[in-house]
């Protein structure tokens, strides 16, 4: 669980994450967001609203953390919800949350594809550099 909840705190500082209620709606109509997180011990009102928010498109996972524990990892009192913004630590946290709990094991995989065809096209696709 700390691995996970230092690299939320990476993905934060990066600017890959974003952290309470309002901004991971804003960053799912937005469509900016990967994947949603939530606490475990966050209420069942919330973990069914995140879930109707992500429909079919985004992947919702529970961290094996308490509010107070994914918001002290954030700098923050505590949190309920969370989103990561960027495919590539939603990838590895993904599969930080499918090495803990198995059933996340498909959802971790489907992030994982998803990230290597985002690094192909990447690599064919080469950005123009500006002088």
């Amino acid at each position: 669980m700390d691995k996970i909840l230092q690299l939320m705190g990476l993905a934060l500082r990066a600017r890959a994450l974003v952290a309470g209620d309002e901004v991971v709606n804003d960053a799912v109509s937005g469509h900016k967001a990967r994947l949603l997180l939530v606490a475990q011990d966050a209420a069942q009102g919330t973990v069914r609203k995140m879930h109707n928010l992500a429909g079919d498109r985004l992947p919702v996972m529970t961290v094996p953390a308490s509010k107070e524990h994914l918001g002290g990892a954030l700098g923050k009192s505590s949190c309920a919800v969370v989103a990561v913004l960027d495919m590539g630590f939603a990838a590895q946290i993904g599969a930080l949350l499918a090495e803990q709990e198995p059933a996340y094991r498909e959802m971790a995989e489907e992030l994982g594809r998803k990230q290597a065809k985002r690094l192909r096209r990447k690599k064919e696709k080469p950005r123009n550099m500006k002088r």
